[in-house]
């Protein structure tokens, strides 16, 4: 009868202590938020299942050529989930860091202040600021690979992709294992991709990066004409 007397004494310091919590974090501007779950000394490793239905179904739709690589939560602020990309030139290079409130809300930076924006590096094949226009754009993409898909690793080692999920995990698990190496994963041609546009789905067989590269052309003028209109 005491243990239970104490834990009803308990109850109303714990709501009180969530509500202030939340409070607290509804006060915070997004920058804020962001900036104090980057500082945070008290974040722990967390797995792609323990991020929130909301912030799985953001990185799912909104960033189609994302997959999660490590994420981190800042107890009481919110998450730091750092990704890496399956873009055809990109391949397994890590992409932006996203970051979303406890609720999993997506935290947006302030327009003009792009510190954690990592989308516009050189690929030194000449499609440099495309990575990052398409993040911003956050459309889903014009085409789309037909797996299976067979990709080499610079250190010459071939995995066969039986579906994205393959695709992201043998990504994930080489850069893991290979944490300095800066050269990109490539495919091995010929692979299939299939091209959507309204309600036509036509696939296409691609022989090289140069034929790759007129898709990727190809479907950036499409996003900058659907900009523009």
């Amino acid at each position: 009868m005491k243990m239970k007397n104490s834990i009803l004494k308990i109850i109303p310091f714990l709501f009180l202590f969530i509500s202030s919590s939340c409070e607290i974090t509804d006060e915070m501007t997004d920058d804020e938020l962001i900036d104090a779950i980057i500082s945070s000394e008290e974040k722990v490793q967390i797995l792609e299942s323990d991020l929130p239905i909301d912030a799985k179904n953001t990185i799912s739709s909104n960033m189609p050529d994302d997959f999660f690589d490590d994420g981190k939560l800042a107890p009481k602020l919110g998450y730091e989930v750092k990704t890496r990309t399956l873009d055809f030139f990109f391949m397994g290079d890590k992409s932006a860091d996203i970051y979303f409130d406890i609720n999993g809300r997506e935290l947006q930076r302030s327009r003009g202040d792009d510190k954690d924006d990592k989308g516009d590096k050189d690929d030194d094949r000449g499609d440099k600021d495309d990575k990052g226009d398409d993040k911003k754009s956050k459309k889903k993409n014009c085409f789309y690979l037909e797996y299976p898909v067979s990709i080499k690793f610079p250190d010459d080692s071939v995995v066969e992709a039986a579906d994205r999920k393959e695709h992201s995990e043998a990504l994930r698990t080489w850069h893991k294992e290979n944490p300095d190496v800066k050269e990109r994963a490539q495919f091995i041609f010929p692979i299939n991709i299939y091209w959507i546009e309204k309600d036509t789905k036509t696939s296409y067989t691609i022989s090289s990066h140069e034929e790759m590269r007129e898709f990727h052309g190809k479907c950036k003028e499409s996003k900058d004409s659907d900009r523009k209109n």
